[in-house]
């Protein structure tokens, strides 16, 4: 009798642990990847720009919109080089273009890893050579040993070999002409034909 209450007793302590192990399993977000946070993008994703070009046309699924920093709904938008991307729903993003539904008067830039846009921004073309040149903000650090360079506005670009310093004086190395004229008083072409910076000027 005895041995049949002990063995009846440890039954029911396995039993009781048991059935813990699976509540807590059961209550745990991330054990089967059901985490809020699971499949989407960090909102702190890197504004590392790796693919820019003129956006021909930019397709949107109905109500799409950036809402607090991500985008609501589904878009694609077809490339003046022919590349056509997909952007996922809760995409970071950002929209600087006048008129997104207007052919060929946006730039669309973009975070990639591999095929997914990890973050974008659409800005209005500009400049003299709209479709070959990208005026963008003041150059204000350098990454990489000078290979990307930071803006003002926290977008990272690629920085050509030897950026051209167009000024009314001598600007000697491009970290001089940083610390003289950032924030504001420079611009910064990006080049639309190789995707990075090739010339900044002082506009002060």
């Amino acid at each position: 009798m005895r041995q049949l209450f002990n063995s009846r007793l440890w039954a029911a302590f396995g039993l009781l642990i048991v059935t813990g192990i699976f509540l807590a399993f059961l209550s745990c977000d991330d054990c089967l990847g059901r985490s809020d946070e699971t499949g989407s993008i960090s909102k702190d994703v890197e504004k590392n720009i790796e693919m820019v070009a003129v956006a021909t046309t930019f397709r949107q699924s109905e109500g799409w919109r950036i809402e607090n920093g991500r985008t609501v709904g589904e878009a694609s938008v077809l490339l003046d080089d022919g590349r056509d991307v997909f952007i996922a729903a809760d995409t970071p993003a950002e929209n600087n273009c006048t008129n997104i539904g207007t052919n060929s008067s946006c730039v669309f830039l973009a975070n990639m890893f591999g095929d997914s846009v990890m973050w974008f921004a659409l800005t209005d073309t500009n400049g003299e050579k709209p479709t070959r040149i990208l005026e963008l903000p003041s150059l204000i650090d350098m990454l990489d040993s000078g290979s990307r360079g930071v803006l003002a506005n926290g977008w990272i670009v690629r920085l050509a070999n030897g950026v051209k310093k167009t000024c009314g004086e001598s600007t000697g190395t491009l970290r001089e002409f940083i610390n003289d004229y950032s924030p504001d008083k420079s611009m910064t072409k990006l080049n639309l034909i190789d995707d990075q910076v090739d010339e900044v000027v002082c506009i002060g």
